[in-house]
């Protein structure tokens, strides 16, 4: 059986961004990507690939990865790993892999298949320009002192990373995740240039001092640990 060719499928309207400045992607949501699998390719749906015990957790040197394929009846792609990663896309130890780790991992590694077997949405991986206009996120421009919200490029890169990933969980409706995103930001400097990232999503800034406030609240004191 020939696999369909799905090249030219997504379109710019399907397109999303997230993050800004130096970390910026632009990308098409899960469930869109799979609403054009089922229109344009009927039948082909994806799977996981057990492992040796059994589980979806195939082990690597560090961390695990899910082997994600296609099946239509009795017939199967090729598997394609997805590595269950952090914010920071590193991989993260067996031990330390959350439920949560799995289903996002799950929902990317399918975006990334599709496009590995299919070619559905590629333009987006290639830095290629989709229908109706739409063009791929320009190289950006050497960083600069402001750019870097006065920090390090190394430093500055990070921040990004930490507010592009509660950005997107807070979207997806997770404000819990959203809020323990920036919890792994403990340097006052970076907390600042933080805050400044996430200056135009004032509902998730809302949303973070809400929580923040409501963890105090619960945090034990002195007299009740006694």
């Amino acid at each position: 059986m020939q696999l369909p060719n799905l090249a030219g499928v997504a379109t710019a309207d399907l397109v999303e961004k997230i993050g800004g400045g130096n970390f910026s992607a632009s990308y098409i949501n899960w469930s869109r990507t799979m609403h054009l699998l089922r229109t344009n390719a009927p039948g082909w749906l994806p799977e996981l690939v057990e492992a040796r015990d059994g589980g979806i957790l195939h082990a690597a040197p560090v961390g695990c990865y899910l082997l994600i394929r296609f099946r239509n009846g009795d017939i199967a792609t090729p598997p394609v790993p997805q590595a269950v990663m952090d914010t920071r896309n590193a991989a993260i130890p067996r031990d330390k892999i959350t439920a949560r780790d799995l289903t996002d991992t799950h929902r990317r590694g399918v975006c990334m298949a599709a496009a590995m077997t299919f070619g559905l949405a590629y333009e987006l991986w290639a830095k290629m320009p989709l229908e109706s206009g739409y063009e791929p996120e320009p190289e950006p421009e050497r960083p600069t002192e402001k750019a870097h919200l006065g920090l390090t490029p190394a430093r500055a890169k990070i921040v990004r990373a930490v507010a592009a990933a509660a950005i997107q969980k807070h979207n997806e409706g997770n404000e819990w995740g959203a809020f323990e995103e920036v919890q792994g930001i403990t340097d006052s400097d970076e907390k600042m240039a933080l805050w400044e990232v996430l200056k135009p999503h004032s509902d998730l800034r809302a949303c973070i001092k809400r929580l923040a406030a409501e963890a105090a609240r619960n945090q034990p004191t002195e007299e009740t640990t006694a």
